[in-house]
C-alpha cells in the first residue's frame, strides 16, 4: 500500500521534509491549492487553519494567530512575512499576481525573526513557484467555467535549450464578475512569468525570473455592519440601497457610488538566484527588483482613492552546509524601497474631503546566522541570531480639498532608525525513528514608523515585538498511514501596533498609527492525515487560541469624544482626555476555535482512468474582526462544506470535474473598519458566496 508522501519543505533556508523541521507549518501544494481557487493571498483564509486575512484598501491584512498588520496605507508595515521564491515581498499591495503555475505555499506560523528577518512576528508565508527542468519539453493548459461569468486559462511550457539551459514560461488569464452587487469584489488579471535556469555544472545553477501581472476591473469591495435590514449579506457599500442605508446613521458622509469603483494595478518583478557548491558549503546569492503602480477606488463606507508608485531592491546572500552532526547558515540582508502614494478620501463633506501625499523610504539591513548541531544520536540544539536595523524617512501634506483652491493643511516629515535584535534556540529529539519532540523560543522584531502628521508627539510609532515559546511533535505511525503533528505554543505581543482615526488640531480627522498596548496568546495545534488504503485519505486540522489583551489604551480629546464610537469601558478622563481601556478582551482576528477536515476517496478504473472526490469543510468560532469592539465587529462562528469530483485519464495527461465551494453560501467576515463619521457603521470583507464551476485540464512531458 502506498503510504503518505512525503512533502519538501524549504522553511529553513534548506530542503528538508515537513517532518524534520521544528516549527507549525501548513503547506498548500500547487495542484490542491489550484482546485480549490487559490488565486489571491486573502484565500488563503480558508485554506490555512489560525489565518485571518482581510483587505484595506489595495493592502492585504495578514494575521497569523491574531499577529499581523491592520494597514490602510503603505506607511505600516506587515505582520507577516510575504516570500515569492525566496525574495521578500515588502508591499502587501504586490502580492496577488503571483498565485500561479505554483509549486506550493508554506505558512510558517510564529516569528521567523532569525531566517526571515524583517516584520515575521506572526510568521510567514512562502510561495514558491515552478522551476525550469531538464527532463523535456512539458507543459500544461488548464481551464475554469463558473457562475459569476467566471472564465480563467492558465498553462505553462517548459523547454530543455540543451544540456545546460532550460527556460519555462507561464501564464494566467482571469475574469470573474464581482460578488457584491455594487459589482466589486471580482477578478480579472493577466498574469505572465518566464523563468530561465543554467546548470553549467552540478555545482553551480543561476535561475533568472521575471514576472508581470496586470489587476483590473472593479477591485475588492465591502459590505456594510450592521447589514441593512432584510438585504442580501453580499449587498456592496456602493449600491444605492446600501449608499441609503449608510445614510441613516448618525453623522455625515462624503458622495459615493458604483461607477466610481476601479482598480488599475501593474505588477512586475526582476530576480536571479545563483547556488554554488563550494565545497565546505553552498553559497546563495538573491538579488530582486519589484515595481508596484496601482490606482484604484474602494468604498470601506466612503470614496478612498489610493494612487502608489513603489519600488523596491533588496539582496541576500547566504551560506551554509548541512551534514549528519551539523547544519549552518550565515547571511546579511540589504533592503529599499521608496513609495510615491496619494490617497484621496471623499469621508465627509462637511468635515474631510483631503487629499494625503506621502513619500515613505526605507533602508534595511540586517545580518543573521543559525545552527542545529548533534550532541547525541537523537538530540540536536538550534541556535540563531539576527540583528537589523532600518532607516525610515517620510515627507509629504495633507490637503483640504473642499477649498478652491486646494489649502495644505499641515506639512509633515521626519527621520527615523529603528533596530533590533532576533533570536531562535531550542532543540530536536528523535523519540523513534519517524518521531521527533522540539523546543523552540524565539523573538520577532516588526520595525516602528512615521506617522502623517504635524503633531510632533505623535510622528512615531515604535517597534512591536514578539516572545514565542513552542513546544512540538511530529510523527508517522502505522506503518506510514498516519501522520500526527502536535505543536503548544505562548506568545507575550508587546507594543502592538495599531491605526485609528483620531481627531487631529489642524489636520482634523487623521489615519494614524500607535502602539496600543500587549496581548498574551496560547493554545496549539493538531494535524493529521490518515490514509488508511491507496484510494482514502482523511485530513483534519484544528488550532485552539486563547487570548487576551493585557493593556489596550485608547484616547481621544474630550471635546471631540463619542462614546459609541468604541465598545470598551472608559478608565479616565483627566487633562482633557478620554481614555478607554480594552484590556481583557479578546485579540482581534484570533478565534479561540478554527480548523478544517476534509475526505479524499479515488475510483480506480484500471487502464480507464480514476474519478478522485473530494469533500472538505472550514470553520472558526466567534471573533473580533476590528479593533473598535462593536457589537457590529463580532462576527459569529461559521462552518462552510465544500465538494469536487474529478476524472483523470490512466496516464494522468487529461482530466476534466466539477467544483462547488461554500455549499451552504455561508457568509462570514474576515476584517472591517469603522467609518470616520457615520458612528457605529462598519465597512467589512467578506467571505466569497458559493461559487461552483467546472474545470479540465491537459498535460504533457514529464510535467
Amino acid at each position: 500500500m502506498q503510504g503518505i508522501q512525503e512533502i519538501i519543505v524549504t522553511a529553513e533556508r534548506r530542503e528538508q521534509s515537513i517532518q524534520r523541521a521544528p516549527i507549525t507549518i501548513a503547506v498548500v501544494g500547487g495542484e490542491e491549492g489550484a482546485k480549490a481557487g487559490l488565486s489571491k493571498v486573502e484565500d488563503l483564509t480558508r485554506l490555512v487553519t489560525g489565518m485571518q486575512i482581510g483587505a484595506g484598501g489595495g493592502n492585504a491584512q495578514i494575521y497569523v494567530r491574531g499577529v499581523g498588520d491592520f494597514s490602510y496605507s503603505s506607511l505600516s508595515n506587515p505582520g507577516v512575512a510575504f516570500n515569492v521564491d525566496g525574495v521578500y515581498v515588502g508591499r502587501t499591495d504586490g502580492m496577488n499576481g503571483n498565485f500561479f503555475d505554483v509549486e506550493r505555499v508554506e505558512v510558517l506560523k510564529g516569528p521567523q525573526g532569525t531566517l526571515y528577518g524583517r516584520n515575521s512576528n506572526g510568521g510567514s508565508i512562502n510561495l514558491i513557484t515552478k522551476d525550469p527542468s531538464f527532463t523535456g519539453i512539458s507543459g500544461y493548459v488548464s481551464g475554469e467555467l463558473g457562475n459569476y461569468d467566471l472564465k480563467s486559462v492558465a498553462g505553462a511550457l517548459n523547454l530543455p535549450l540543451g544540456e545546460t539551459v532550460a527556460a519555462r514560461i507561464a501564464f494566467k488569464l482571469t475574469d470573474r464578475d464581482g460578488y457584491l452587487s455594487d459589482g466589486s469584489l471580482d477578478d480579472v488579471k493577466q498574469s505572465v512569468r518566464f523563468k530561465l535556469r543554467f546548470q553549467p555544472s552540478s555545482d553551480v545553477s543561476l535561475r533568472l525570473s521575471a514576472d508581470y501581472t496586470h489587476l483590473g476591473g472593479v477591485g475588492g469591495g465591502y459590505v456594510l455592519l450592521p447589514s441593512r435590514p432584510g438585504s442580501d449579506p453580499w449587498e456592496g457599500t456602493a449600491d444605492p440601497a446600501a449608499i441609503a442605508y449608510r445614510d441613516t446613521f448618525p453623522g455625515t458622509s462624503g458622495p459615493l457610488a458604483a461607477s466610481d469603483l476601479t482598480q488599475d494595478t501593474t505588477l512586475w518583478n526582476l530576480s536571479a538566484q545563483l547556488d554554488w557548491d563550494l565545497g565546505f558549503a553552498d553559497l546563495t546569492i538573491l538579488p530582486a527588483y519589484r515595481n508596484v503602480d496601482t490606482f484604484s477606488v474602494g468604498a470601506p463606507g466612503f470614496f478612498y482613492q489610493s494612487t502608489l508608485q513603489a519600488e523596491q531592491e533588496s539582496l541576500e546572500v547566504r551560506l551554509g552546509n548541512s551534514s549528519p552532526g551539523l547544519t549552518w547558515v550565515i547571511g546579511a540582508f540589504a533592503y529599499h524601497d521608496k513609495i510615491d502614494g496619494l490617497n484621496f478620501i471623499k469621508a465627509s463633506t462637511v468635515r474631510s474631503i483631503r487629499r494625503n501625499f506621502y513619500f515613505p523610504e526605507t533602508k534595511a539591513g540586517a545580518v543573521f546566522g543559525q545552527a542545529t548541531f548533534g550532541v547525541t544520536d537523537g538530540l540536536r540544539l538550534i541556535a540563531g541570531l539576527r540583528y537589523t536595523t532600518e532607516n525610515r524617512t517620510l515627507t509629504g501634506r495633507i490637503v483640504d480639498a473642499r477649498a478652491t483652491p486646494e489649502v495644505t493643511l499641515v506639512n509633515f516629515g521626519g527621520e527615523r532608525d529603528f533596530d533590533g535584535w532576533t533570536y531562535k534556540g531550542g532543540f530536536e529529539y528523535d523519540v523513534a525513528p519517524q518521531s521527533m519532540l522540539y523546543f523552540t523560543a524565539s523573538k520577532g522584531f516588526k520595525a516602528g514608523g512615521l506617522n502623517q502628521t504635524g503633531v510632533a508627539s505623535r510622528s512615531v510609532f515604535e517597534p512591536e515585538m514578539l516572545n514565542a515559546y513552542e513546544l512540538g511533535m511530529k510523527n508517522r505511525l502505522f506503518d506510514n498511514r498516519l501522520q500526527l503533528n502536535l505543536s503548544a505554543f505562548y506568545w507575550k505581543y508587546k507594543d502592538i501596533q495599531n491605526q485609528n482615526v483620531e481627531i487631529v488640531p489642524v489636520e482634523g480627522p487623521n489615519f494614524l498609527f500607535s502602539n496600543v498596548g500587549d496581548a498574551t496568546l496560547f493554545g496549539g495545534t493538531i494535524d493529521a492525515i490518515f490514509k488508511p488504503t491507496s484510494f482514502d485519505t482523511f485530513t483534519a486540522s484544528v488550532e485552539y487560541t486563547n487570548s487576551e489583551y493585557d493593556s489596550y489604551a485608547v484616547t481621544a480629546p474630550t471635546i471631540a469624544y463619542n462614546p459609541a464610537t468604541n465598545g470598551c469601558p472608559v478608565v479616565d478622563t483627566s487633562g482633557g482626555i478620554v481614555t478607554k481601556s480594552c484590556a481583557g478582551f479578546q485579540v482581534a482576528r484570533a478565534p479561540e476555535w478554527s480548523g478544517s477536515a476534509s475526505y479524499q476517496h479515488v475510483f480506480d478504473f484500471g487502464s480507464s482512468g480514476q474519478l478522485a472526490f473530494v469533500g472538505s469543510m472550514q470553520f472558526s468560532s466567534a471573533r473580533w474582526i476590528g479593533v473598535n469592539f462593536l457589537p457590529a465587529e463580532r462576527d459569529p462562528a461559521y462552518a462552510i462544506f465544500n465538494a469536487s469530483l474529478d476524472y483523470t485519464s490512466d496516464d494522468g495527461r487529461f482530466s476534466v470535474g466539477a467544483f462547488i465551494r461554500n455549499i451552504g453560501k455561508t457568509a462570514y467576515i474576515t476584517g472591517g473598519i469603522q467609518h470616520p463619521f457615520r458612528t457605529g457603521l462598519i465597512g467589512a470583507n467578506i467571505s466569497e458566496p458559493r461559487v461552483f464551476g467546472v474545470r479540465a485540464s491537459f498535460k504533457f512531458g514529464e510535467e
